[in-house]
């Protein structure tokens, strides 16, 4: 575990920060830091399992769950590494087969870079931000509305 996992971890166990609270903390996305609380805490993970549906802000939004798969899928497409080509695009594919359940992945010692994450999200939302900003005004309304 990474000294920014551990961090991550004993913000959320020990000092009783949110997700939000430990993301402007530390500067990191919220969606990077409910993945690593998922991966390095089991405080977390039973709590998001406990929560009712209409108090769900432990768990990912649809949107967050969105920009992550964005990522995956977009290093499985466009990265020059070869082999993280090949391994986001193979993560996909056992995603889609259910072979990513949580329960199996805690007890291997997979291990991912918070940082990486976070740095990924902020690329895909400053290229949406582009795109965006590229479009005329028109056509990002009639986008929205589709």
């Amino acid at each position: 575990m990474t000294s920014e996992m551990q961090t991550i971890k004993n913000s959320f166990e020990v000092e009783s920060m949110t997700p939000d609270e430990i993301g402007l903390d530390r500067g990191l996305e919220v969606t990077a830091v409910k993945a690593c609380l998922m991966q390095v805490s089991s405080k977390y993970r039973k709590e998001c399992g406990m929560e009712d549906e209409e108090k769900d802000s432990l768990n990912f939004s649809n949107d967050q769950l969105r920009e992550v798969n964005d990522v995956i899928y977009d290093l499985a497409l466009s990265s020059e590494d070869l082999n993280l080509r090949f391994k986001a695009a193979t993560y996909i594919r056992d995603d889609k087969k259910g072979r990513k359940e949580i329960v199996k992945q805690m007890n291997n010692g997979n291990n991912f870079n918070v940082l990486m994450i976070n740095e990924q999200l902020q690329r895909v939302r400053e290229l949406a931000q582009s795109a965006k900003s590229s479009l005329p005004q028109d056509r990002i309304l009639e986008l929205s509305h589709a």
